[in-house]
């Protein structure tokens, strides 16, 4: 009995332990924007293969609506506006596919509008997207972190292929995309 209560006693202060702050009333893994409220994120292409280990998430397995946006370029230098849009919890935003060669860059940029301070934000990609098709796709993760009001992110793609960029939506409340745009380097 006496052995008994000596594990409960240690367990319990071992999970204590572990549920504890390490830092001044912050949690470790909390994440702060970047400077200027600006996240940048450069993937090599290694990390972007198959084998990369970057999360993938189902398009099925996503409650919200999936909306297909048309990309154009209005002044023919791979430069995409975007036209302001809502996204609500769990939808998902795909763009229509921008072909690049091996080792050529695509950047996404775009402020959020909500009345939450910061946001969940998932960016990621889809290879070889066609919006009619019955292919059960899969987002690749290239960022996924808590925003404040700003976002800049840039993929590098591992081969020649088209890749439809996508927003996920992460976060509590519904958010307005604005000024947003597709860079093609």
């Amino acid at each position: 009995m006496v052995k008994k209560i000596v594990v409960f006693s240690f367990l319990s202060i071992c999970i204590l332990a572990g549920c504890t702050d390490n830092s001044n009333g912050e949690s470790a893994n909390n994440t702060e924007p970047s400077d200027n409220n600006k996240a940048s994120i450069k993937n090599e292409s290694e990390q972007n293969d198959s084998s990369s280990g970057n999360e993938k998430i189902k398009l099925t397995d996503l409650s919200g609506n999936a909306d297909f946006i048309p990309l154009q370029d209005d002044n023919g230098k791979g430069e995409y506006k975007i036209q302001d849009l809502k996204l609500d919890n769990a939808g998902v935003i795909i763009f229509s596919p921008l072909y690049l060669e091996k080792s050529k860059e695509v950047t996404i940029e775009f402020q959020l509008q909500s009345n939450d301070s910061v946001n969940g934000m998932t960016i990621g990609i889809i290879k070889d997207y066609s919006p009619d098709s019955n292919v059960k796709y899969e987002i690749e993760k290239i960022y996924s972190e808590s925003i404040d009001d700003k976002l800049s992110v840039t993929y590098k793609s591992p081969e020649d292929s088209n890749y439809s960029l996508c927003i996920v939506g992460t976060m509590a409340a519904s958010v307005v995309v604005k000024n947003g745009k597709i860079i093609q380097h």
